[in-house]
């Protein structure tokens, strides 16, 4: 499993798009993908035709889960959409309360990628979308990734 990250700490310089762009090239080429949204805007997830505010579970509950992750509560947080071969962990607002609630317990850097481990043989890619704020969500994309790209407005 390759784990790519889309990040900036500046917004609306095209991190979702990015994101959701690649996630479908690759998905059209027959690789198994699952895009993560960590942005408590959840613009990836509304993208995909997903409600965030109708969820049984998304990536804060991976979050909450700190060190008592697992691969069912991974499963579990992961929708498929309408396109093959591409699913989505969506986001909640909730996200924007962890970096108060969670971030100074020890090992909240590595949840994602000790729960993305549990999967690995699920998926080919995992591109993560990212809030442009350096914090825990930021962390553990950046932690868990293999490349980061950074896209920017050129003005």
């Amino acid at each position: 499993m390759i784990v790519w990250t889309v990040a900036n700490q500046k917004g609306g310089v095209g991190k979702t798009t990015t994101a959701v762009a690649l996630a479908g090239l690759l998905a059209e080429q027959g690789k198994r993908v699952l895009c993560i949204d960590t942005d408590p805007h959840a613009s990836l997830t509304y993208y995909f035709g997903i409600d965030s505010e109708e969820l049984e579970s998304s990536a804060f509950d991976v979050f909450s889960a700190g060190k008592n992750i697992t691969a069912e509560l991974m499963r579990r947080s992961i929708l498929p959409t309408e396109f093959n071969n591409l699913s989505v962990m969506p986001a909640t607002m909730a996200l924007a309360t962890l970096d108060r609630k969670l971030g100074t317990q020890d090992g909240m850097g590595l949840v994602l990628k000790r729960g993305l481990a549990m999967i690995a043989d699920d998926f080919d890619y995992v591109l993560i979308d990212v809030p442009p704020v350096l914090g825990v969500l930021m962390v553990n994309a950046l932690a868990c990734c293999r490349r980061v790209l950074i896209p920017v407005q050129t003005e």
